[in-house]
């Protein structure tokens, strides 16, 4: 949570921590430092091997320097660097030289996906808001108005799975996404008790901030969920949350954005127990009515339907 601190040992940067083990490196070691250094973060993209044989050195070395650094393996130093050099990159054509290595392994390719979305859950646990994600869940959980979930591009299924659960949790969630009503349609009826919870994820695109702008002005209450605290969503919204993307390949991790979204729509059911318990029982009778025979149960749920005598 935010009220939880990194040491200044985890939270350093590489140069960093050159800065801090100087005094404690060997010549190969300080030798390799100086280079790090010169070529930080671009020196890290490459395998330790390759590092290695760059500067005259042994992959050994490689790894006792970046031990006595104190990270947990090469591996942890490169991602590092790979969220540096793809920070400032909006789209995935951008990242892909600094992301996709003509060395890498297969398996290299799970083991790094694995890292970087521990990472992004890690870091996105540390850094939230809780008194934000509070406030969120009982916006979310009041039935008073309608929810509408906005979520465009990549970040569509991540808003499809939130409408899909927080409606098993609550009535009047209306998705904005494809194959839904459009949001010009949606704003003809906005009210002051409605609320509006939009995706903002690089690159930016200017629908969501112009419906959120909408949203606003009809009085209605906006939630955004983005990668970075300058998203252009988050000076429009009442409360919002961040969530880490980074990955070892030019696309986006939306891991960490379901983390999430799970840990909300389980605050919502529980602010909603009984009610939501009620929705599920209601829910499973349904299935039991249509699931097993598909023809015959619509057929006895329709009006003026009988079971056995089919409907032309």
């Amino acid at each position: 949570m935010k009220n939880r601190q990194e040491t200044p040992h985890q939270s350093a940067t590489l140069l960093e921590r050159l800065a801090r083990e100087a005094a404690t490196l060997t010549a190969r070691e300080r030798a390799l430092a100086d280079a790090l250094g010169r070529d930080y973060p671009h020196a890290l993209l490459e395998s330790a091997t390759a590092l290695a044989a760059q500067h005259g050195t042994s992959a050994s070395t490689v790894v006792r320097l970046f031990a006595k650094l104190g990270y947990a393996s090469y591996s942890d130093a490169q991602r590092e660097a790979r969220a540096s050099v793809t920070a400032l990159l909006p789209t995935a054509g951008q990242r892909a030289p600094a992301t996709i290595g003509n060395k890498r392994t297969l398996r290299a390719c799970v083991d790094d996906a694995l890292l970087h979305d521990q990472h992004n859950l890690a870091a996105t646990h540390e850094a939230l808001d809780i008194a934000a994600f509070e406030a969120i869940a009982r916006l979310l959980a009041d039935p008073r108005g309608r929810l509408f979930v906005l979520a465009q591009k990549n970040s569509a299924p991540v808003g499809a799975w939130l409408a899909l659960h927080l409606n098993m949790c609550r009535p009047q969630v209306q998705e904005l996404g494809a194959g839904a009503v459009t949001a010009t349609d949606a704003m003809l009826w906005v009210e002051p008790e409605d609320v509006l919870l939009t995706f903002s994820i690089r690159r930016y695109s200017s629908a969501p901030v112009s419906i959120a702008r909408a949203f606003r002005e009809r009085g209605a209450r906006v939630i955004a969920i983005c990668d970075s605290p300058a998203a252009p969503l988050i000076p429009l919204s009442h409360h919002h949350l961040l969530v880490r993307t980074a990955n070892a390949s030019p696309f986006d991790s939306y891991t960490a954005a379901f983390f999430l979204c799970n840990a909300l729509v389980s605050a919502v059911a529980q602010l909603r127990h009984p009610d939501v318990i009620k929705a599920l029982q209601r829910r499973d009778a349904l299935w039991e009515a249509f699931e097993s025979d598909p023809v015959d149960g619509l057929r006895r749920g329709a009006p003026g339907g009988t079971a056995g005598s089919p409907r032309s």
